[in-house]
């Protein structure tokens, strides 16, 4: 395998994974969809790296290839990182499959289930190439992209879920995972039991729609002042609602036999691999994250905290709830009222169960068959 890492989208998340990947030594390949994107990367050679304050830290990411088409980046590159956000995907998906050859991994880094999309998209393609898919639950960093040439990395999502499609094929990926993303960098990786795991652990479906809804005429203002993980901003009500929907995706994945950790867990793992910690806190303390807190904005409603947390998040959520017979009251209301502030119908516009490739009529045996073998006997 070669040491070239493609990248295929150069928003926050994939000009952070150009400048780690070039970090590790590896040789990196960038594409965007959108033309333009990386005219700025062709003049430097690179990304610069800045702080939490937006200083340069002095570390510079070289990136070998800015490539115009697509094919340009795949080609002769071992791991491909797809860094989107969900509906962004079946875009690079389809304009990749042509060239996607046999051993390549493909990552997908945002949403879980991404792998079923490039899965359908590689079929689509005729493409018969015996490729590698993984999921992680989110992106592996909290960073900006700042300007055509810089980005600024505030976190490390330091506690990383990855699940396979097929899960059969975790053994075979796992030592990659470990490379790209270091134990020396702070991160701890799980494994997912599959694909559907990875996409119930979504810290962004799960936390930014309540601040979301409940703080809409501030917001809306443009209030300068307003950060989305702000004490302020989630005063108790709110974390209760955002406990709502947490407990909501619990009983769907346990409906489906995968056991589930209540959103005070899953942030319990990053502080204890942070500070230490060896207690749960309760929920509302749990929520206030000092290292979150200082995000500012967004300072409108039409941003992807609904636009893509919602389509892609909750309406999953109430979609996997309604195969496997757990009702959604919480992800609903959430739904409907974004839908009325944005004047959007998300459930036209959504991941649903049937674009996962999970039929309304299978058992829940049939669908934890498919998501560890890959078919349905």
């Amino acid at each position: 395998m070669s040491d070239r890492i493609a990248i295929l989208g150069a928003g926050n998340g994939g000009f952070m994974s150009a400048v780690d990947m070039a970090g590790l030594g590896y040789e990196v390949a960038l594409f965007d969809s959108l033309p333009g994107r990386l005219e700025g990367v062709k003049k430097t050679g690179g990304i610069e790296l800045c702080d939490i304050d937006s200083k340069p830290t002095g570390e510079f990411g070289k990136v070998k290839v800015a490539a115009d088409e697509i094919k340009d980046a795949v080609e002769g590159a071992s791991i491909i990182l797809n860094p989107v956000p969900f509906f962004a995907v079946k875009t690079y998906a389809d304009l990749a499959a042509p060239y996607i050859t046999d051993g390549q991994i493909i990552i997908c880094l945002g949403k879980g289930g991404a792998s079923l999309v490039w899965k359908k998209a590689l079929d689509d393609a005729g493409n018969k190439a015996e490729v590698y898919l993984a999921d992680c639950n989110t992106l592996p960093y909290g960073a900006s992209r700042l300007n055509d040439t810089q980005v600024r990395l505030e976190a490390r999502t330091q506690n990383l879920m990855f699940a396979t499609f097929p899960a059969k094929d975790a053994d075979y990926i796992w030592e990659t995972l470990e490379k790209i993303y270091p134990e020396e960098h702070g991160y701890s990786l799980r494994r997912g039991q599959n694909v559907i795991d990875t996409l119930l652990v979504d810290y962004n479906a799960i936390t930014h729609t309540p601040p979301m809804i409940c703080n809409a005429a501030r917001i809306d203002s443009g209030d300068p002042t307003f950060h989305l993980f702000g004490v302020e901003e989630n005063p108790k009500p709110v974390v209760n609602l955002i406990e709502g929907i947490d407990r909501e995706r619990m009983a769907i994945g346990e409906k489906l036999g995968l056991k589930q950790y209540p959103l005070e867990e899953e942030i319990y793992m990053v502080k204890w691999n942070r500070e230490g910690a060896d207690y749960v806190l309760p929920i509302y303390e749990a929520i206030h994250t000092p290292f979150l807190e200082v995000c500012e904005g967004p300072f409108k409603l039409d941003v992807r905290h609904l636009v893509e947390d919602i389509p892609y998040g909750l309406v999953t959520y109430s979609s996997l709830g309604r195969l496997v017979g757990v009702p959604t009251p919480v992800c609903d209301a959430v739904t409907t009222i974004a839908e009325s502030l944005l004047g959007r119908d998300f459930h036209n516009e959504c991941r649903t169960t049937a674009e996962l490739g999970l039929p309304d009529d299978w058992s829940v045996d049939q669908i934890k068959q498919y998501l560890h073998e890959g078919k349905v006997e």
